[in-house]
């Protein structure tokens, strides 16, 4: 068995944080900061983003309790797997409605890409090194 590294822990905290921050947006203040950008009135598609992120962010706190590395292993890569799929989605939608996008709403786009590839980056970086 072994143990947890640090930036293993780094890289749920970070998750953690992002992935709550990003929930709290858009869960309870859609009406603030989608649809200003963005002008979207559809309630439902944030908010069900918005849910995955906080369950991502439950399971960043409850793998931050583990203390060995094959208890969190698989959850490990399943949270890190969720950028995976959410990236090249995002960037798809932001290249198909660019044009009715404004500036703000796509420097804020461009923004949680940078976010969202910086976490993926970290999180594989440290399932990599955490396998060593």
């Amino acid at each position: 068995m072994t143990e947890i590294k640090k930036i293993t822990k780094i890289a749920l905290v970070a998750n953690g944080i992002v992935t709550f921050i990003f929930a709290i947006l858009l869960i309870f203040l859609t009406d603030l900061f989608i649809t200003p950008l963005t002008g979207w009135t559809n309630p439902l598609s944030p908010r069900n983003f918005g849910g995955l992120c906080l369950l991502s962010t439950i399971f960043s706190v409850i793998l931050l309790r583990k203390k060995e590395w094959e208890d969190i292993k698989l959850t490990f890569a399943l949270i890190f797997s969720f950028f995976i799929m959410t990236i090249p989605i995002e960037l798809i939608v932001m290249i198909a409605i660019s044009s009715t996008l404004t500036a703000a709403a796509i420097f804020q786009s461009i923004l949680n890409q940078i976010l969202m590839i910086s976490l993926l980056v970290l999180g594989v970086y440290s399932y990599i090194k955490q396998e060593r």
